[in-house]
């Protein structure tokens, strides 16, 4: 005995058969146009916005309690020393040399708002220093995105005595504090703070 037929569904014009019913043709599946309605996806199903590396966002900090965190100096316990010149910041041996904010005690220095972090650093903002990096209060100094950073590690031995001339950088927030990030030399994150 044959089974029930099935009822042929009526073919709506415009539409190819075969083709899936939520997507315009030729768009890219996930790709939305202006106007579409949004679907909710739980945080788990949703790609990171960020690199896999960047663990948790960075609070809020009002800036007179960061400057009393940058006067106290914890940060310099244990940690690479002030030096006089650009070149004495260059390691010996990085590995030996650098140390995380975690080891340092932790990051208590200014953190940048969110919405300005997103539009102007991360890994989508490239940049390069280009012009050396001044000893201030012992420490390289440089301005990007409107905001002072302290580079609190020594710069790789194995880095070309250029590198801020001739490598594109990021800055990034790792779980533990803020980074500079050179893209040549992956898992290479050298400790800086925002200084006020």
């Amino acid at each position: 005995m044959p089974g029930p037929e099935r009822q042929a569904r009526p073919e709506r014009p415009g539409r190819p058969e075969g083709r899936s019913e939520g997507r315009p043709e030729g768009r890219p599946e996930g790709r939305m146009e202006r106007g579409e309605p949004r679907t909710f996806r739980a945080p788990s199903e949703r790609e990171p916005s960020r690199p896999q590396g960047r663990e948790a966002r960075p609070s809020p900090r009002a800036a007179d309690t960061a400057r009393a965190w940058q006067g106290r100096d914890t940060w310099r316990r244990n940690a690479w020393p002030a030096r006089a010149t650009w070149r004495e910041h260059r390691a010996e041996h990085w590995e030996r040399d650098h140390r995380t904010w975690a080891q340092r005690g932790g990051y208590g220095g200014y953190r940048i708002p969110e919405p300005q972090f997103v539009s102007r650093f991360g890994i989508s903002h490239p940049f390069l220093i280009g012009t050396r990096p001044v000893i201030y209060q012992g420490y390289p100094r440089f301005r990007c995105g409107g905001y002072w950073f302290l580079i609190v590690d020594p710069w790789p031995e194995f880095w070309v005595d250029d590198w801020y001339m001739a490598d594109r950088v990021y800055i990034d927030y790792y779980g533990d504090g803020y980074y500079l990030v050179n893209p040549r030399y992956p898992g290479i994150r050298i400790a800086i703070t925002v200084f006020l």
